[in-house]
Formats: structure tokens, sequence, C-alpha cells
């Protein structure tokens, strides 16, 4: 059960916010917002993190759906390609997604390798800003740099960079009900900086 549900974001008990935090960029982002979609400040519930290698979203996920280690798994045939590079290396069923209600939002460091949690979601007139808790570590993404000398040296099979990986289900924004039409993904205290992933809305 528990795995079925642990990207699950629930709504129940939402509050609506003030928009302060973005209204300083309520201009650039105005193509996105809508006042009829979600408007909420709420923890995240059932989240979960996982390591997944990274060239899941260097060479498989489409530059358009991310920016910078933050982004959203729009279907279900990229969320399964995901899956797939996750479970090389272990057996575990995919959980189950309705992709026509929900995307999958993630966010990880691109950086460094770094324990990544989603800890709430504010949304304004959709569009949302998730808030993220991370480890500040510098912990190379490769691994350490001496043990895949040694490794590589002996023969052995270099293990695959992976990044830790946050994901959060955010409703899409669809007729009666209200969700989510944009991801702010950097810059929102700097408006002419700001950019936005926009989410696809469901049926």
């Amino acid at each position: 059960m528990r795995q079925r549900n642990f990207f699950r974001w629930t709504a129940s008990g939402m509050l609506c916010a003030g928009a302060a935090f973005l209204l300083g960029c309520a201009n650039t982002l105005e193509r996105y917002a809508d006042e009829t979609a979600l408007t909420i400040q709420q923890p995240a519930a059932q989240t979960q993190a996982l390591d997944i290698p990274k060239r899941f979203f260097d060479e498989l996920l489409a530059p358009k759906w991310q920016h910078n280690g933050i982004g959203i798994i729009n279907d279900q045939a990229t969320f399964l390609k995901m899956w797939d590079l996750y479970t090389i290396e272990r057996t575990a069923l995919p959980p189950s997604i309705d992709f026509d209600t929900y995307a999958l939002l993630f966010v990880y460091d691109p950086v460094y390798y770094n324990l990544v949690s989603i800890r709430g979601l504010n949304v304004w007139r959709g569009i949302a800003n998730p808030i993220v808790e991370r480890t500040n570590w510098t912990l190379s993404i490769e691994g350490d740099k001496k043990m895949r000398e040694i490794r590589q040296k002996e023969g052995q099979t270099l293990p695959e960079p992976k990044v830790n990986v946050a994901f959060l289900q955010i409703p899409r924004n669809r007729p009666g009900k209200p969700g989510v039409t944009a991801v702010l993904v950097e810059g929102h205290q700097q408006p002419e900086e700001s950019l936005v992933i926009p989410v696809p809305a469901g049926e």
C-alpha cells in the first residue's frame, strides 16, 4: 500500500494563502497564472526520495520539462523509463500514478550528491513554488574519485553516477478542479530571471 501512494500529495486541509511570495514576478509569470487555479500553502505529505541514475535527466528527459535540477515528469512512458533505470540494481514495482490528473514534480541537486526532500508546496494562482530541504554535502555525483580509479585499475564495473531525487505528485489544473499550471524553478526574487515550467492541463 505504501509503495502505491509514495509520490502522492494530498490536498486535504489546504489553506488559502496570500500571494506575497510571488507578487514580485507576477508580471513575468502573467501568462501562466490563472485566478481559477489552485492557491495554497501546505506541507507536503507522502513524498519520497530515490537515488536515480543522472543519465535519465541528461539523456532521456526532454529539456522542456526540467531546468537546473527541478522539473516534472509528464507522462507514464517517461516515468517508466526512469523506473527501469532505478530498478536496474533492485526489484520494485512502479507506483500507480494517474498522469491524466497529476504530474510528477521532482527536485535534485545537479552539482553534488545531496539528500533532498520536498517539505511543502506554495501555489499562487496555479504557479507552484516547492519548499525544498537538502543536505549541504560536497560529494561528487560520480562518487569518490580515488575509489573509481582503484576499481578501474582492477577491472571492476564503475557505479553509475546517481542523484538523490525527491518526488511529489501535483494536481493538474482542469475544469472544475483547481490545480497547478506551472512550476517556478528559479529567480522568484528577481522577476527578470524568473523561469517556469508549464504543467499541461488535465482532462
